[in-house]
């Protein structure tokens, strides 16, 4: 019995609410609010479609959103940099720093132009020269002259969210 109650609570959850609302003037000229269908004699009937709040959780504090007006992040990190650019995504994953991945082949000729060369990690603040190399202090450094705060408590909710929306979808099963 309490599965289903449980069931049935869940379902009532997570589909979204919407209502219907109705406004009219009556002969009187004043004017109504309801949920029920006016009566045929109301003037100016308008109906609306009213839909439940939806409250979006904001993953980054106030100091990050002002570093990283002043001074985006962007990291080259490519497939075969290895432990280095793990380590690298790592720290601005746990400082909660949102950054720029440039990943890709055309990144690597973009770095080349940069750098001169097209070895990562690469770390780019704001305006500041590219850093190479991955080295823990050094980055700590750049990040906090650029207002990054050390700890971001939301990180996490952050990286779990971006993790989600970014997951492929699964292939069926073949029978």
């Amino acid at each position: 019995m309490r599965p289903i109650l449980f069931l049935i609570l869940l379902c009532g959850f997570t589909f979204p609410a919407a209502a219907q609302v109705y406004k009219w003037v009556d002969a009187q000229g004043q004017s109504h609010y309801s949920d029920n269908p006016p009566p045929q004699s109301g003037k100016n009937i308008e109906q609306k479609k009213l839909f439940g709040n939806h409250i979006e959780t904001d993953t980054q504090p106030f100091e990050t959103k002002e570093a990283t007006k002043k001074n985006p992040v962007t990291l080259y990190s490519f497939d075969d940099c290895g432990n280095a650019c793990s380590k690298a995504q790592a720290l601005l994953d746990k400082r909660g720093v949102p950054y720029a991945l440039k990943n890709t082949n055309q990144d690597k000729i973009e770095l080349k132009k940069l750098t001169g060369e097209t070895s990562a990690p690469v770390l780019i603040v704001g305006s500041q020269s590219p850093f190479q190399g991955f080295e823990e202090t050094a980055w700590n450094r750049l990040l906090d002259q650029a207002g990054y705060p050390k700890s971001n408590p939301l990180a996490g909710l952050h990286n779990a969210q971006s993790k989600a929306a970014s997951a492929p979808a699964e292939a069926p099963a073949k029978p």
